[in-house]
This record gives C-alpha cells, structure tokens and sequence, in this order.
C-alpha cells in the first residue's frame, strides 16, 4: 500500500537540491517510491496521507560512533578531568555487565530524535545488542570490538555470520595502542573481504599519543597492568600514521576522534581517503581537547558525527551533537554540509548510501524534522 509524507518544506540532499516547499515522499513503508511538491504529486495519487505541517523534513539522523553495552554508566564517569581519570571512573564499575533496560532505553532515546541508524561498539556484548536493535527496528551495523595484544589464529572469524533486516555485524581494533596489529589488519582483511566497513579508535587523546611514539606513560603503564597492552613499535609515529603503516586506511575505515591530528596526519587521512568520525561533546565532556574539525572537513575527508556512549556525553541526540558543532566551528558550513554530517556521510562512511542519507527513490523512507532551535543554525 502506497503512503504519502507532506511537509511544508524538505532538505532532501539529493545532489544539485536545495531547499523543497511544498515537499511530498510517496513510499511503501520500506521504500520511496517518489518525491516532489505535493502539487504535482497529489494528481496521481491515491493513499493514505500524513501531513506533518509546517515543519522542515530531513533524512533520518545516523549516529556513526556510539557504545551501546555502556548504557547503563550513565551518570557514573567523571567529567572534564582528562582522559586517564575518566577510564579510571570507568573501570571502576561493572563495566560490560549488560543492561538491557538501560540500552531499550538509549536506543528509544535515538529513535525520538530523528536516528534511523546507528554504528555501536561492543567489546563483549555485540550479538546481544544486535538483537536488542533488531528488537528495535533501528538500522544498524554492530561492531564486534577486539581488545588486548592477542594474535589471531588461522582462520579466525571475528564476527557473526548473521544478518538482520535492517542490520548487520562487522568487526572493529579498538586502538593502535590496546590491539595487537596482527589482529588489526587480520579484521581489517575480514571486514574487507565481506565488504564491510571497519572501525578504529584513533588519535583520541596525549596518552595514546605516547604509548603509540614510545610505548611510555602512565597509560600504558596501566594497560600492561591490565594485559592489554599492545607493542605499537615504539618507532616515534603518531596514531595516525602507525595506523598507515598497519595498511588499514581506505574508504572503509572509519576512524574513531581524531582529536590529536597534525596537519600531516589530515593529509595521509585524506589520501588514505579514509573517513573520519567526530565526537565533539563526548571529548569535551571527558576533557580531551577538540579535534581540528574545520581542517578536517575543508581537507574534504568523508566527515561524520558521532555521539559516543552516555559513559561520555550527556545523552545521544545527534541534533545536539550537530548543534555544538555548529555553534563552535571557525568555519562558515552550508546547510547541506551541515545536516551531510549527521546523514549523508555517515551513511557514505558506514556504506549504506544506497538506504540511507538522503530522501530519494529507491532508499529507506525515514525522516527527521529539523527542531526548531536549530532553523537558524542551519538556515542562515
């Protein structure tokens, strides 16, 4: 059966499309079937006919970095001290005893506010929480995350061989500094050959940029501590280019903050074409430093936007995250770029551009209406 969406107006972000009055999406609930002014459209068609007024509709939200087995820490990590108190605060509660309340929970919190799909990190709960998002009816991709200097044996598999309707798993390294790069380019090469993205967390923060140059510091005293420390060679690179040297940049790979990034490292990022997944209230709410994002973005690197865990943020609204951005960019942002960060892109970076990202034919019918704080952020 053939359902219409009428808005007053739409920002579709199909290429060489502005702004839409009179915007009208005729689909069948799993896909759109045509888009146009409900003038034209309203002609030929016959259905049912939602009218959501005067408002600005959107392409769904993607959240492109978010920790879902990590629900229930909301409220229970320290702020704004830096990053060695905050994993500190972290560890020292029940960390990967999952909750499933809490995640429901998180994941409604999204679908209130405009996500349609999300990428989550689990270090140990990923089928489960695949499923609590199936359960859902969010899209997603569920990252299996590796942790710890273990070398992967013959034939390792690294994630689930499972698909869901709107779903899938895929493999992820946790960092440079905490995954043995054997085991790094060994998901990569999985992820790769199921044509998968992968993910990494990568140039976050001074500590990581230690241990990966030298192997030194507090931090990674810790995680030796811990067995979870993994030989970065100690050969003086930064994050960014041991990552290079491991061969697991492209445009598959997603990486993870890029806080701590020369101009160099934007550079391999960019050749690499890598794509980069920012974080800005999760590094600001653990007190890490802001990436560099107006180099990042005019570089022309695939750049997306992700909430991270509640463990870090105050809640996981995109809107919100895309609103601090806004609101702290050196930079002038066109609404397109602006609203490509927390739709188009992420669905390029996560390789879903084919169901998500834009209202077009052939794609998802989901939506979002732009909140109307946020008009003249967007609409300058």
């Amino acid at each position: 059966m053939k359902n219409c969406i009428r808005a007053a107006k739409a920002i579709t972000l199909q290429e060489g499309t502005g702004l839409v009055e009179d915007f009208a999406c005729i689909h069948n609930g799993t896909e759109i079937l045509e888009t146009g002014t409900w003038s034209s459209i309203k002609k030929s068609f016959s259905g049912d006919v939602t009218d959501l007024g005067d408002v600005i509709l959107v392409p769904a939200l993607i959240n492109a970095h978010v920790h879902l087995e990590l629900s229930h820490l909301e409220g229970k990590t320290l702020q704004g001290q830096g990053f060695m108190p905050w994993i500190i605060s972290l560890l020292s509660n029940a960390t990967y005893a999952i909750d499933e309340t809490a995640i429901r929970n998180a994941v409604s919190s999204m679908l209130k506010t405009g996500t349609a799909f999300c990428a989550d990190i689990s270090t140990q709960n990923c089928s489960k929480v695949a499923e609590l998002l199936h359960e859902a009816g969010i899209g997603f991709y569920a990252f299996c995350e590796a942790i710890g200097p273990q070398i992967p044996k013959e034939g390792a598999s690294f994630f689930p061989d499972k698909t869901y309707p709107l779903g899938r798993l895929s493999g992820a390294g946790h960092a440079p500094y905490s995954t043995h790069a054997d085991m790094l380019r060994a998901i990569k090469k999985a992820d790769s050959a199921a044509n998968r993205p992968y993910s990494i967390h990568l140039a976050e923060n001074e500590e990581e940029d230690e241990i990966v140059a030298k192997g030194t510091g507090a931090f990674a005293q810790m995680l030796s501590g811990a067995g979870l420390l993994a030989d970065c060679g100690k050969k003086g690179f930064s994050p960014v280019e041991y990552a290079l040297s491991l061969g697991i940049l492209d445009d598959s790979t997603l990486a993870i903050h890029c806080v701590r990034v020369s101009d160099n490292d934007i550079n391999i990022l960019a050749e690499t074409k890598t794509n980069v997944c920012l974080c800005p209230r999760s590094n600001e709410f653990i007190g890490e430093g802001r990436a560099p994002w107006e180099k990042i973005i005019s570089s022309g690197i695939n750049t997306c936007l992700g909430t991270d865990s509640i463990a870090s943020n105050h809640d996981l609204n995109m809107w919100n995250e895309l609103e601090y951005l806004l609101k702290n960019i050196k930079i002038p942002l066109t609404t397109q770029q602006a609203l490509s960060l927390v739709t188009k892109n992420g669905a390029k970076a996560l390789m879903v551009e084919n169901l998500y990202g834009s209202i077009e034919v052939g794609k998802r019918p989901v939506f979002a209406t732009v909140p109307s704080h946020l008009e003249d952020l967007l609409f300058l």
